[in-house]
């Protein structure tokens, strides 16, 4: 039995298009964390199982998410996530007999208009099936399944609708990059002014001229200076975090 686990929390704009894709499953399951546009209801007319649980973090909410799926094996996806027909055949005929307790499956990224290829965005692999009693989750952000065993790899990709304007690409940065720098801050990491210097450029360097973000025109640059921006911010929020309660009072 094959349980799909999504999390999810104000995603009516596109968890449809993700549901509709998913009728090769078992099971799916919808972990609400608290919508208020109509997220849950739109869930369970397409056929989910909804469950409801306050988000206190995302490692959190698909560790909860797991632990309510009935199927022994576990497709975890986010609600702009779809599952090709291809990849659903793939999928089911892994599992008519499993060689692994985890599977890696590529995915492809469709951000502000188009498909992305290069800069190290595709493929890009996430253990996104496995066996529920197979390993844990971990990060709280960026989270990934942990296995002790050796992982299989899918062939077909997951298409990840993941930002389709700029706008959306900033505002999860902000989010994502305090949740990173908090775990970094809690494990005693320091950022010094030399890394906060030369570390972001270099990043999109990287991502720009060593993984070709280049082949991708004009998307390739904005995405790779955004990744820039991205490790930047990270790195601010690490050297200063805490930095405003050490402040005497004028």
């Amino acid at each position: 039995m094959l349980s799909i686990a999504i999390v999810a929390q104000n995603e009516a704009h596109r968890l449809g298009r993700c549901l509709e894709s998913l009728a090769f499953a078992d099971e799916v399951l919808v972990v609400d964390g608290g919508s208020t546009d109509g997220t849950p209801e739109l869930a369970a007319s397409l056929g989910a199982r909804v469950v409801y649980r306050t988000f206190t973090g995302f490692r959190e909410q698909r560790s909860f998410a797991v632990e309510q799926a009935h199927g022994p094996w576990v497709l975890s996806l986010d609600a702009d996530e779809v599952v090709t027909p291809a990849l659903a055949s793939e999928i089911r005929e892994t599992l008519t007999a499993p060689a692994f307790t985890a599977y890696r499956i590529p995915r492809l990224d469709y951000m502000f208009g188009r498909w992305v290829r290069h800069g190290g965005w595709y493929p890009q692999y996430h253990v996104q099936l496995f066996r529920r009693d197979s390993g844990r989750w971990e990060r709280e952000v960026h989270e990934r399944w942990v296995t002790g065993g050796p992982m299989g790899t899918l062939r077909h990709p997951v298409l990840h609708y993941s930002h389709l304007e700029v706008a959306d690409f900033i505002r999860k940065l902000d989010r994502y990059t305090t949740i990173a720098a908090r775990e970094r801050a809690a494990r005693g990491e320091r950022v010094t002014l030399w890394r906060l210097a030369l570390e972001p450029p270099a990043y999109f360097a990287y991502k720009y001229l060593w993984q070709s973000g280049f082949l991708d025109g004009a998307h390739g640059f904005t995405l790779a200076m955004l990744l820039g921006h991205y490790r930047f911010t990270e790195l601010a929020k690490v050297r200063f975090h805490g930095s405003a309660d050490q402040v005497s009072p004028p």
